[in-house]
């Protein structure tokens, strides 16, 4: 019986045939050589047969091992080709094109595929052929009809780039839902990472334009110098807290000009500062060119941005994130003084609005170290006497030691980031001596432990200690953890840097 003549009478049963009882069937379709090539390359059951592109590519290879196999099933050429016998590989295509046949066969009357039952049409096969993904979306419906997982913004998705599709790009409408999709990826990715997944995923997003003005008119456009206390009312209000620590802080930018549209003004240059420590917003705005060119020249442009946050504060485990307040451009010319007036006119305005602001934290700029110590009246005059918000701090009789008054307005705090930076680089330094009674400070038991022990019993490495970076908080961390300061017991004459570093562990 010939080869096609006995594919033509295989059920769809053999689809599941594996091992001797597949090696029989492609022994009796195929011969005894393409059962050789077959089992060559561990294929044992029609399922692997299907997914294997090219059973013959393996005689491609130039391997002394399979000249035994290309004798048989092909020829070799002088110049070192090789051509399979024409009668195998038709006997395998023919072979191939039955079970795949077969395998449409079952596909199209199989209820897990049974297009019928998902959407009451039947999709041609030869267009299931060309577009498989067809066959993901039908699985994709079934899924999400049992799934506890919450798929509508997928569906709202899906359904609104298949709709513009069908239209002219000029015609391109987006849902709600994916116009703020769209803002949060502008606003996280920045716009290159925007454009490059919209000019890869057709109809998906919104152009640039309509998203940058999707945002402003969302009514979270920020406004150099503008302090939001609406907006920290209402931010407090839908997380149900009413008190909150402020911090400000200063950032070193490229100094440039910008137009802003929505103010008719200009950004970019330092704004003064009022009596009460504020920036005077709208000031740059002008419809004279020879004013614009007059600020160019005399008018300093901003080195630095300075930003205030509200971070809200809650006896509950959820933490809520920081509120940005105001930002605008400066360039760092200000006296303590202004410090002090900004912080009570930032504390007054949180009070109208219902919050309560307990503390106000800073780097280590000696401006802000002189604010700190008059609002806490530490060795200096109070800033706030016989203030009616004032509260006590209880403090024990047997703490001699401390110096703050017992009635504060609010508690002030240094950036523990920047502290611990400090106090590790001041050990890292080449020139200065740290002693505690007899005992000297260095790096030297620190250079001990990563010598003597695993780095697995203490997790540091030479370039924690030995830092490029003057900033590197992490190696703080690294430096004075609990392991470090364990193994420092095990180290003589240590006892000064473990506690020089258990003060840096403290503040961590």
């Amino acid at each position: 019986m010939s080869s096609f003549s006995s594919t033509t009478n295989l059920t769809e049963e053999v689809l599941s045939f594996c091992d001797d009882e597949f090696y029989n069937l492609v022994k009796q379709q195929c011969g005894i050589i393409a059962l050789e090539i077959i089992q060559a390359q561990e294929i044992s059951s029609v399922e692997c047969l299907l997914n294997v592109n090219d059973i013959f590519a393996l005689l491609k290879l130039d391997s002394d091992d399979l000249i035994p196999l290309k004798k048989k099933a092909g020829i070799l050429l002088n110049d070192g080709g090789f051509i399979v016998k024409q009668g195998i590989m038709y006997k395998v295509e023919t072979f191939l094109r039955t079970l795949r046949t077969l395998t449409k066969k079952r596909f199209t009357s199989s209820s897990n595929y049974n297009l019928n039952t998902v959407f009451g049409l039947v999709v041609p096969e030869d267009l299931i052929q060309k577009f498989p993904f067809i066959r993901t979306l039908i699985t994709y419906a079934k899924i999400i009809v049992t799934s506890k997982i919450d798929f509508t913004f997928l569906n709202v998705l899906l359904n609104n780039m298949i709709t513009n599709l069908t239209i002219e790009e000029k015609g391109y409408r987006y849902d709600t839902m994916v116009r703020q999709f769209a803002s949060c990826l502008y606003i996280l990715g920045g716009r290159t990472a925007y454009e490059f997944v919209r000019l890869n995923i057709p109809a998906f997003l919104p152009s640039v334009q309509s998203i940058q003005t999707f945002i402003a008119a969302s009514g979270c456009h920020l406004t150099e110098g503008h302090f939001n206390y609406n907006g920290l009312r209402d931010y407090f209000n839908s997380n149900k807290l009413n008190l909150g620590f402020c911090a400000e802080d200063a950032t070193a930018v490229v100094s440039k000009i910008t137009y802003d549209t929505t103010l008719n003004a200009f950004i970019g240059f330092s704004l003064p500062l009022n009596k009460n420590g504020l920036p005077i917003n709208n000031l740059y705005s002008t419809d004279s060119f020879n004013e614009l060119e007059q600020w160019y020249s005399n008018t300093p442009k901003a080195k630095f941005l300075n930003a205030y946050l509200i971070q809200p504060l809650s006896t509950s485990s959820s933490n809520s994130s920081s509120f940005l307040l105001a930002a605008h451009g400066t360039d760092n010319k200000f006296k303590m003084s202004t410090v002090i007036s900004r912080w009570r006119h930032i504390y007054e305005e949180c009070k109208t609005q219902g919050i309560r602001i307990i503390g106000f934290g800073a780097d280590c700029d000696s401006r802000y170290l002189g604010a700190m110590r008059a609002c806490l009246g530490f060795f200096s005059y109070y800033a706030f006497v016989n203030h009616p918000d004032a509260f006590q701090v209880n403090v024990p009789i047997t703490w001699n030691w401390f110096y703050m008054k017992h009635e504060l307005l609010f508690i002030c705090m240094q950036d523990p980031v920047h502290v611990c930076t400090k106090l590790r680089n001041r050990l890292l330094s080449e020139t200065a001596t740290l002693l505690l009674s007899d005992q000297l400070i260095n790096i030297h038991p620190l250079l001990y432990i990563i010598e003597s022990f695993s780095k697995l019993d203490h997790g540091i490495v030479r370039s924690d200690i030995n830092v490029k970076d003057r900033q590197n908080y992490r190696s703080c961390v690294k430096i004075s953890s609990d392991n470090v300061l364990f193994l420092l017991k095990k180290i003589p004459n240590s006892l000064g840097i473990s506690i020089y570093l258990q003060v840096c562990n403290r503040k961590i």
